[in-house]
């Protein structure tokens, strides 16, 4: 049933070598260029592509320290100004207080001055109601020296200390 032709078998294999030996120098052959620079591109671009990712990756971690630092220098600014502002306060209130104090011992100096000039002026005038008194009493006008005495005893009878200023005047 089977019928070997050896002519037709070497007939066959000739054809067979040529067509293959064509094949490969036109078809198979430009068919791997184009697979090999196919296969390059892609690596080529899985290179790129995990070049990018690195890149986003670095650039993802710059990021994340630079906010970090602007968090920070955020914090320290809002701390700064925290504490400026309560020194400030603090300033404020201080300078509020002596303000105070000076005003108060002003008024106290001044009270003191007025109290001083009030009693000189009882002073003054206990004298001379206790001259005019003693005068009208006698009958007639007393010499400096009985002036002086009466005065004297006049101002020895007054109780300064009930008046509050004691014996500063």
């Amino acid at each position: 049933m089977l019928n070997t032709q050896w002519g037709l078998m070497v007939w066959t294999l000739i054809t067979f070598g040529i067509s293959v030996a064509v094949l490969w120098k036109y078809a198979f052959g430009p068919l791997q260029r184009i697979i090999d620079q196919r296969r390059a591109q892609i690596g080529e671009s899985m290179e790129a592509a995990e070049a990018a990712r690195a890149e986003a990756a670095r650039l993802l971690e710059e990021y994340k320290q630079t906010l970090a630092k602007v968090r920070a220098e955020a914090e320290e600014i809002l701390e700064r100004s925290h504490k400026a502002g309560d020194s400030a306060k603090a300033e404020i209130l201080a300078e509020a207080k002596q303000q105070a104090e000076r005003t108060v011992d002003k008024a106290r100096a001044q009270i003191e001055r007025d109290t001083r000039a009030a009693l000189l002026e009882i002073k003054q005038q206990v004298a001379d109601l206790t001259l005019l008194a003693a005068e009208k009493v006698a009958g007639k006008s007393l010499t400096d020296a009985d002036h002086e005495r009466l005065i004297q005893q006049a101002l020895a009878e007054l109780d300064f200390d009930e008046l509050g200023m004691g014996s500063k005047g």
